[in-house]
């Protein structure tokens, strides 16, 4: 293998400028090489060449941990979990690296998940729908863009960009009520609430809030995920908190306090925990059971069994969503989860389906289902089978 080229595909990933499907197989090879090594006792054979490249490597690894302008760098290694870090500098050549993303294209067709056209599922797109305090519900999908309500000092508008936007100009003695904005399986929206506070809400999410907050507090209720950019606004008695209540439809229950703050909460009922992850600013997290933490940037906090761990985030993942990615650093059936939401499938296991295979790269959450399925099939541990709404998973 010539030396250039080796260099060029290292750089270019750094530089993060190989493409969706390159830095995906990158990161899933890594994976799947440290598997194999510690299954068996394995001494590589590192010649000259390798050996320099590696040491460049690390050293920019090292580089990459510096701000780089306003922008961070993400590297082979500090892009992979701790379970992938371990060995890697011991097992791994570049010239693997290479020769995997090199596979003759005889294996690539046998590996490749393919559907016909008119089966393949398209991505979610922007569904909502509003239900007023008079009990009224809005499908914010089929209706013009522009003003949908305008009554009592309260108007409710549909934007271009797919957002909900209140305005309240002056409450006209109207006892404030509650309105709930809910996405389907599917579908995503956003939300500016009457404070201002803009709130983005995943796929079979929902947010409960009053068409005034009273200046005792800001008070809503969240099931399923959302992402929060919090205002600040003044009372009589200083800054209004605003506090998400979360009922993951057991019980456990957690309460997020903020005054203003930038942070994604994931309260599905199919989830493991509560995750709550902080990007800015500062938030107080109190489960149903007294327990109380205050999250700094950069941290998430995990509420299981009523219980509160904090933890540093993964930031990237936690947002993907979002963002329009999916980020798979993360166990196959919980990439799998993310997949049923954003696509509207069920996912069904075979007994054959791999127990814990773990995941890592990058895909638009704006590609077909067959992109997504092809790129996980990737790691030739995993076959998929798409039969209408219905996705089954095997070895």
């Amino acid at each position: 293998m010539k030396n250039n080229a080796i260099r060029k595909l290292v750089s270019n990933y750094l530089d993060g400028k190989l493409s969706v499907q390159q830095r995906a197989r990158i990161e899933t090879w890594y994976l799947l090489k440290n598997e194999e090594v510690s299954q068996q006792e394995f001494e590589p054979d590192y010649d000259g060449l390798n050996s320099e490249i590696w040491i460049n490597i690390e050293d920019k690894i090292t580089d990459d941990q510096q701000i780089v302008g306003k922008k961070k760098r993400i590297s082979i290694y500090t892009a992979l979990p701790t379970f992938a870090k371990i060995g890697i500098a011991a097992t791994i050549t570049l010239v693997g690296i290479f020769t995997y993303l090199s596979y003759n294209n005889k294996n690539q067709q046998e590996d490749k998940f393919t559907v016909s056209a008119n089966k393949d599922i398209a991505p979610g797109k922007e569904r909502a729908y509003l239900t007023l305090a008079d009990g009224r519900r809005i499908d914010l999908a089929n209706v013009m863009n522009g003003k949908l309500i305008s009554e009592n000092g309260l108007e409710i508008t549909k934007t271009a960009d797919g957002n909900l936007v209140y305005k309240i100009n002056k409450l006209k003695n109207v006892e404030p009520g509650f309105n709930t904005i809910s996405t389907p399986i599917g579908g995503q929206y956003t939300v500016v609430l009457p404070d201002g506070s803009k709130v983005w809400l995943n796929a079979g999410s929902s947010l409960k809030y009053p068409t005034n907050f009273a200046e005792n507090g800001r008070n809503v209720t969240l099931t399923g995920e959302g992402y929060f950019e919090v205002a600040h606004i003044d009372g009589k008695n200083g800054k209004l908190p605003f506090i998400v209540s979360v009922n993951k439809g057991s019980d456990e229950l957690e309460q997020v306090k903020v005054l203003g703050t930038h942070f994604n909460i994931n309260a599905y009922a199919d989830e493991p925990s509560v995750k709550t992850t902080l990007l800015q600013g500062s938030v107080m997290v109190n489960a149903d059971k007294g327990q109380a933490a205050v999250l700094k940037p950069g941290q998430q906090s995990k509420l299981v069994n009523g219980q509160i761990q904090l933890q540093q985030a993964d930031m990237e993942m936690a947002v993907a969503w979002k963002n329009g990615e999916f980020v798979f650093r993360e166990d196959l059936r919980s990439a799998m989860r993310k997949v049923a939401r954003w696509y509207d499938v069920e996912i069904v296991y075979d007994e054959s389906a791999p127990e814990k295979l773990m995941l890592g790269g990058w895909m638009s959450r704006g590609t077909n289902i067959s992109e997504v399925l092809n790129h996980i099939q990737l790691t030739g541990k995993v076959h998929f089978k798409l039969e209408g709404r219905r996705v089954t998973v095997s070895k």
